[in-house]
């Protein structure tokens, strides 16, 4: 059984739906991606899973624990870190630290105190004297700084430099070989490809579709230039060569696997100024997001 597990899971305020029959399985251990635009449904699936809300159809449920009805038994598996959160400006970084942490019986001060000489943050100052960065750093510590199994971060690297990203991916690379389970949304497509096992693709509230991370980086795509008719593709190869794109001499392919043979052929058939590289995840995301392409980064 997955460690989370949702079936048709879905959520409408009035005539809007928010989630739309959402079906997913999590394996404990894993890291899973969440990529979408904003509107996409992201924060409301994770909200569902926590148990914030009411589903509307379908449920969820996380080591076997319904999300709604035994969401306090959830809630103590997990470390939630929301797209919002809000902290007591008043208090000093420490005062933070050990207030969250002792909340918690799988809480450790000691390791929220190294996570945040870690990330550079001066614990000294107030919340409400601290940059938007140096607020999103502590609350990640909070995050991160316990034994919970589950932990789930809702765009946990927002207005963070690319420096500071990197640092927090390396925490959640820490958790995940502890044999934590990560969920995780953002919108960097790059970061998500560095880290997750597998990704899920959210738009409109429907789930588009999960892609593997490591059958994705066995695919590459190949470009090339023809002069004559493009035969057609043998038997044998159609399952492994796709054609993406074709215009005038210029030809784009996706293959799956093994590329030598596939290669081999392409060659035969006269195609010159061939470039390899290896599929991505921004491909991917182009195809169901085609209107966002110059808004991702």
């Amino acid at each position: 059984m997955a460690f989370v597990e949702t079936y048709q899971l879905s959520k409408s305020f009035g005539s809007f739906t928010a989630l739309n029959k959402c079906s997913l399985k999590i394996e404990q251990g894993s890291v899973f991606g969440l990529l979408g635009p904003n509107g996409a449904g992201k924060s409301t699936l994770i909200r569902l899973l926590m148990g914030f809300m009411t589903p509307s159809e379908g449920h969820a449920q996380i080591s076997g624990l319904d999300c709604h009805r035994q969401s306090l038994q959830v809630r103590q598996l997990t470390s939630y870190l929301p797209g919002d959160a809000r902290l007591d400006r008043q208090y000093r970084g420490k005062q933070v630290l050990k207030l969250f942490t002792g909340l918690r019986s799988d809480g450790s001060l000691q390791q929220a105190l190294e996570m945040a000489d870690y990330l550079e943050l001066d614990l000294r100052r107030k919340v409400g004297s601290m940059s938007t960065g140096m607020r999103q750093k502590l609350a990640v510590t909070i995050a991160l700084a316990n034994q919970a199994p589950l932990i789930i971060l809702d765009e946990p690297t927002a207005n963070l430099d690319p420096t500071v990203r990197q640092q927090i991916l390396g925490l959640l690379r820490r958790k995940r070989d502890e044999g934590k389970t990560i969920l995780f949304s953002s919108h960097i497509l790059e970061e998500v490809e560095s880290i997750s096992d597998t990704v899920a693709f959210l738009k409109h509230g429907e789930m588009i579709t999960t892609a593997d991370l490591s059958t994705l980086r066995n695919n590459h795509r190949v470009t090339g230039t023809i002069s004559g008719i493009f035969p057609a593709i043998p038997d044998s190869l159609t399952e492994q060569i796709k054609i993406i794109e074709k215009d005038g001499t210029n030809l784009t392919f996706e293959i799956t696997g093994d590329i030598l043979n596939a290669l081999t052929w392409l060659q035969s058939t006269g195609i010159d100024n061939i470039s390899i590289e290896p599929a991505r995840l921004r491909s991917l995301y182009e195809e169901i997001h085609p209107e966002r392409q110059e808004m991702e980064v």
